[in-house]
């Protein structure tokens, strides 16, 4: 026969299971928001690197640009 405290008891350990289930997805969305955070802001700085390099190659001359590929030519 269930008395009231193994039923109050059995109802805290389903509470429980479901409050630890919560957490751990919370934990692992933080995890994720984390690394999605780390790969966005390693793209921007790479986009940014990208940028100023753009702009220096688009301000030089033709033969500063011929002479700059020139020295990347196999020797």
């Amino acid at each position: 026969m269930l008395t009231w405290a193994s039923l109050a008891l059995a109802i805290l350990k389903v509470v429980n299971a479901f409050m630890i289930y919560f957490n751990q997805e919370k934990l692992v969305q933080s995890g994720y928001d984390k690394a999605i955070a780390e790969v966005s802001s390693a793209i921007l700085q790479k986009t940014a690197a990208g940028k100023a390099i753009m702009d220096k190659v688009n301000g030089m001359t033709d033969a500063e640009v011929d002479a700059g590929l020139r020295g990347l030519e196999p020797k």
